[in-house]
């Protein structure tokens, strides 16, 4: 072999060693998998440690609103069973440590003396431990009243509808339908129903007609004590009901968890 043929098959060799030592610099030395393993691992055991104290968290608020719901159900005699309780706020076991609940909305179903059934909802807001047990900075309460039940207490024939905001009353008067709209208030605990409309047997009528107005007079009712001593603030109807709304401040709570 002369020098001639060798020099370029020194540069081949040459180029074939460096392009192997270049292709192993870019590539680097293998690392071993076990630190990423364990990464992921420990990443899988922090999430299960999560979903753990979350489910403990939810089930410690679920005993507690249990508690609170039979707690509440023997103290109101008008409860005909145990109320939904529903504690806000997470963690519920940090809230419950240091005595303060942002929300507790409790709804339950009723009866009053004399046999009307009620759905009440009230919303607690700031609810704090107390030497006395618990407070809430403060209370609104809906109680609810279906029409219907509102209807069979004024007698056979009579039927009361929520329209527009307004309640339509609807009976017979000598054998033609006599039907009266009229608003509802509030005048302190006691609702009351101002005429609005009135027609008989499809001919209009004055709404401040003498009988109309004595006939609405004598269906005025007066709103039973509220719990919690809530103060009626309002009153609604829909459709199929009539909604009282109550109102309290620094609410003196028994001990509720």
């Amino acid at each position: 072999m002369n020098h001639r043929t060798a020099q370029p098959d020194a540069r081949a060799k040459g180029a074939v060693r460096g392009g192997a030592v270049r292709g192993a610099a870019a590539r680097g030395p293998r690392r071993p998998g076990r630190p990423r393993r364990t990464r992921r691992w420990a990443l899988a055991g922090a999430c299960a440690l999560l979903a753990v104290l979350v489910l403990a968290d939810r089930v410690a608020a679920g005993v507690a609103e249990d508690r609170m719901a039979d707690r509440i159900a023997a103290r109101q005699s008008a409860l005909v069973e145990a109320p939904d309780v529903s504690i806000d706020g997470f963690p519920f076991l940090w809230n419950a440590a240091a005595g303060n609940y942002p929300e507790v909305e409790v709804e339950g179903r009723a009866r009053t003396d004399d046999g009307l059934p009620v759905t009440a909802a009230v919303d607690l807001r700031e609810v704090s431990r107390t030497a006395g047990g618990y407070a809430a900075a403060t209370a609104r309460g809906r109680f609810k009243v279906p029409l219907d039940a509102l209807a069979a207490k004024r007698g056979a024939g009579v039927r009361l509808t929520g329209r527009d905001g307004r309640l339509e009353i609807t009976r017979s008067f000598m054998g033609v339908p006599l039907v009266v709209t009229a608003a509802l208030k509030l005048t302190g605990d006691t609702v009351t129903l101002e005429p609005a409309a009135a027609s008989l047997a499809g001919r209009p009528l004055d709404p401040a007609n003498p009988q109309i107005a004595a006939a609405l007079r004598a269906a005025e009712r007066k709103i039973p004590e509220l719990p919690l001593g809530l103060v009626p603030s309002g009153i609604s109807v829909d459709a199929g009901a009539v909604t009282v709304h109550g109102e309290a401040r620094e609410v003196a709570l028994a001990d509720a968890a």
